[in-house]
């Protein structure tokens, strides 16, 4: 399953992070491995996401989402 298709307010931990040109960034911004994540806003229509890790709520485009693999818990 990827990030994108994470149910709101349920929770997944990071499998990976898929090859791209965004993978650095996304890596940057904390998206790693092993880390836990939440999905607490999703703008109509395919609009941006908002996903909790740590103490910080990112942003994300839908197809940005779709680049991190997670293991729903």
């Amino acid at each position: 399953m990827t990030a994108d298709q994470l149910p709101l307010n349920k929770s997944g931990k990071i499998v990976e992070v898929t090859s791209s040109p965004l993978k650095i960034n996304l890596m940057e911004l904390g998206f790693l491995p092993g880390k836990y994540i939440t999905l607490h806003h999703k703008a109509p229509a395919g609009g941006p996401m908002a996903f909790q890790m740590d103490e910080t709520l990112l942003a994300l485009r839908k197809n940005e989402a779709a680049l991190i693999r997670i293991e729903l818990l």
